[in-house]
C-alpha cells in the first residue's frame, strides 16, 4: 500500500505533463508563416508584425493589439517557418533587412485564423501569398 500512493501521484503528474506538452505541440487553428529568402545574400533580420484586432484599454478606447516576431540571419535560399498565436483574423506584415542594410517591407495582408502565408523575399521586395484551408 505504501508504494501505491507514490506510483499514483507519479502517474497523475505524468499524465498532466503529457497533456500540457501535447496541447503545446499540436496548437490547431493557428496561421503559419513560411518565409523564403530568394536573394543571394543573408537576411540580417526578418520581422513579422501582426495586428490582432482591437482591444479595450482603461480609457475606454479601442486600440489594435500588436504582436511581433523577429529572428536573425536567414541564409540565402533557405526558409523559416513561424506559427502565429491568433484565434481570429489579423493583419500581417513582413519586413526584412539585407546584409547590405537595405530595408525590404511587404504590404499588409488580412489573414484568417488558420492557413498558411508564404512570404518570398527577393531583391525587389517581399511578396505575400496565402493559402487558406
Amino acid at each position: 500500500m505504501k508504494r501505491v500512493v507514490p506510483v499514483a501521484a507519479g502517474l497523475a503528474a505524468g499524465i498532466a505533463v503529457g497533456f500540457f506538452l501535447g496541447v503545446m505541440v499540436t496548437r490547431h487553428g493557428e496561421p503559419v508563416v513560411v518565409i523564403y529568402n530568394a536573394t543571394d545574400e543573408t537576411l540580417q533580420r526578418v520581422k513579422i508584425t501582426a495586428e490582432l484586432g482591437k482591444s479595450f484599454n482603461i480609457y475606454g478606447h479601442y486600440i489594435p493589439g500588436v504582436e511581433g516576431w523577429s529572428f536573425l540571419d536567414l541564409p540565402p535560399h533557405e526558409t523559416y517557418t513561424a506559427r502565429m498565436s491568433s484565434h481570429g483574423r489579423m493583419a500581417l506584415k513582413v519586413d526584412a533587412t539585407t546584409a547590405g542594410g537595405r530595408e525590404l517591407p511587404s504590404e499588409k495582408v488580412s489573414v484568417a485564423s488558420q492557413g498558411v502565408v508564404f512570404a518570398s523575399v527577393s531583391s525587389d521586395g517581399i511578396t505575400l501569398q496565402q493559402d487558406e484551408r
